[in-house]
């Protein structure tokens, strides 16, 4: 345990000293983009000790989720409406989207149909967390859950890489608009944070991590929705599970995250002018800086995971289905920005 801790910790103050080693004026490379890559690089070159995984998992289960709440303190409550408001309408359209596309595609492939529920439910949903609530409902065998937990982990890896980059050409520096991009269209929270914080680390862009993590977390709470409609569809007797599934798999960090934006809210209108402004200020700043530390070192437990030998067992079909998922979901998302906000 303690080495595991301390590889992610080296990890992380590797990335921070060459980030600022490597950036200048005309080249910036965000510190997260290189937390995930080093991480990445040493997992596939080394063996880690068996209790690391543990680690890895407390770390992305609480400490990220300690990070992401403290993202609230970043935004008023008034922009975390204006961002959901304009974005229920992309979530539910790419939810339909995706589940309609793989449903077909299933039928022309012959597809085993819990397989395409829970990479439908990874793409549109929360990545990994909805495929395994997801399977606790469906019942689906160890080699689907496994089968879509790689393939989320896949194209959200691409997308973590990637995204911030391809947002910032598409979008032509709308910051806004390329947060929400990646709140909509990559799949697990913890990939969200990654590019959100990649972004906004290489294009000096703080409302874009804001936007990109609202959306996310406002598509996280679909959970709630989809997880009875399953139950119900597959019309188990035995679905006691629905209620622990959403319990234990919902975000209650979310409520964290609005929390902390109402009181910035509150604090700015009590303290902006008065002799508390400058310690507000200050205080608001510590917070935002905390945050962005807790979300690296998770970042690092991310990159850790990724394992390309377990990626290569996946096989052919899953990896088509994840890819036109991740396409669809991305594709939409750029199409409903560019006409629609």
């Amino acid at each position: 345990m303690i080495y595991s801790l301390s590889l992610i910790f080296g990890i992380f103050c590797i990335s921070i000293i060459l980030n600022n080693f490597i950036s200048n004026d005309n080249f910036i490379i965000s510190p997260a983009f290189l937390c995930i890559l080093i991480a990445i690089i040493y997992t596939n070159l080394f063996s880690l000790p068996k209790n690391n995984q543990l680690v890895l998992n407390f770390v992305i289960n609480k400490i990220l989720r300690i990070g992401i709440a403290l993202i609230g303190i970043g935004l008023s409550f008034n922009q975390i409406l204006q961002y959901s408001l304009n974005s229920i309408i992309l979530i539910l359209f790419n939810i339909i989207l995706v589940f309609v596309i793989l449903i077909l595609i299933g039928k022309v492939f012959n597809l085993s149909k819990k397989l395409l529920i829970l990479i439908s439910m990874g793409t549109a949903i929360c990545g990994v967390t909805a495929v395994i609530a997801t399977s606790t409902i469906i019942k689906s065998d160890k080699n689907e859950t496994g089968y879509a937990v790689g393939v989320v982990t896949l194209f959200g890896l691409f997308a973590v890489l990637c995204y911030p980059y391809l947002a910032n050409y598409l979008f032509n520096d709308n910051n806004i608009q390329a947060g929400i991009f990646l709140g909509t269209s990559i799949h697990d929270t913890a990939q969200v944070s990654a590019a959100g914080l990649i972004y906004k680390e290489t294009f000096s862009a703080n409302e874009t991590l804001n936007s990109s993590m609202t959306i996310k977390l406002l598509r996280n709470s679909f959970l709630i929705i989809m997880i009875p409609l399953l139950a119900y569809y597959f019309n188990d007797s035995k679905s006691e599970n629905i209620k622990s599934s959403i319990k234990k798999f919902f975000p209650l960090f979310v409520l964290g995250f609005i929390s902390l934006s109402i009181i910035r809210t509150l604090g700015d209108f009590y303290f902006v002018e008065t002799t508390f402004n400058e310690s507000w200020s200050n205080l608001i700043l510590i917070l935002k800086e905390i945050s962005k530390y807790l979300i690296l070192l998770s970042v690092v437990a991310l990159g850790l995971q990724i394992k390309f030998s377990n990626l290569k067992q996946l096989g052919l079909k899953p990896l088509l289905i994840g890819f036109i998922a991740a396409l669809s979901v991305g594709v939409s998302s750029f199409i409903f920005l560019n006409f629609n906000i």
